[in-house]
């Protein structure tokens, strides 16, 4: 059963890309660019919440109200499951994207769309050129009232603990003038750790805190960088004990 499982996962999977992919880019380029804002999304967001079928993967949200299309926002999530993808794309708002690695251009299709998609290629073994990619994106969030998702620590955790924060989110929230939204995922690295090729089916929770504005400076980016991983900590330690705690006797 369980090979019949992981191989429906991965067979599914791969369709879902082959077929959404290129239509996605063929939208966007029928249409030169024109409908992006809006069509990303939503076609993000249904591919999120199939791949997350197929899967067997459950979500559950808290806090939605705060990643609201009033204003431009950084979207912060802690990085610990390829799950997280597909997490991010289903709560992701109208007016949404996400900084990924540059490394994903090598995945063919896939690279192909999220380019054409409007995702932010970050370059992570090119300080100078990522720095120019975040200031060009600066520009770009306070133009669209776009909301930028984007990992911190900027690679997946091989051991589902929070890493060192990069200070790469935080001078985009600092360029943009946008507030920092901290969202927590629970649940997606026991479901799938890396090192998988498939899935546990079972239940992702995600809670999303409410805005910290960008009230520090550049001489404050490291200090700042790490009083919102403190932060990560002190909420993820409390959000997991909420999940471990037993039931309340009625």
């Amino acid at each position: 059963m369980k090979t019949l499982r992981s191989a429906w996962q991965i067979l599914a999977s791969w369709l879902l890309c082959f077929i959404v992919g290129p239509f996605a880019c063929l939208v966007v380029f029928l249409t030169l660019g024109t409908v992006r804002r809006r069509f990303t999304p939503w076609i993000l967001g249904l591919w999120g919440h199939w791949m997350l079928w197929i899967a067997g993967v459950r979500i559950t949200v808290e806090g939605a109200e705060h990643l609201a299309t009033d204003t431009h926002k950084v979207a912060l999530f802690n990085h610990g499951s390829v799950l997280d993808a597909f997490l991010v794309t289903a709560i992701m708002p109208a007016g949404g994207t996400a900084a990924i690695k540059n490394e994903v251009m090598l995945y063919g299709p896939v690279g192909i769309t999220v380019k054409l998609l409007g995702f932010l290629m970050i370059d992570r073994g090119n300080s100078p050129k990522a720095r120019r990619t975040m200031e060009r994106a600066a520009e770009r969030m306070r133009r669209e009232r776009l909301t930028v998702f984007i990992s911190p620590e900027g690679t997946r955790s091989p051991v589902g603990e929070l890493l060192p924060f990069k200070k790469g989110a935080f001078h985009l929230a600092l360029d943009s003038g946008a507030p920092i939204v901290p969202v927590l995922f629970d649940g997606a690295f026991d479901l799938h750790p890396p090192g998988r090729f498939t899935t546990t089916p079972g239940l992702v929770r995600i809670r999303i805190l409410p805005p910290r504005p960008t009230h520090f400076t550049a001489a404050d980016v490291a200090a700042e960088a790490e009083a919102v991983r403190q932060l990560y900590i002190t909420e993820l330690a409390r959000f997991r004990a909420e999940r471990t705690a037993p039931a309340a006797r009625p």
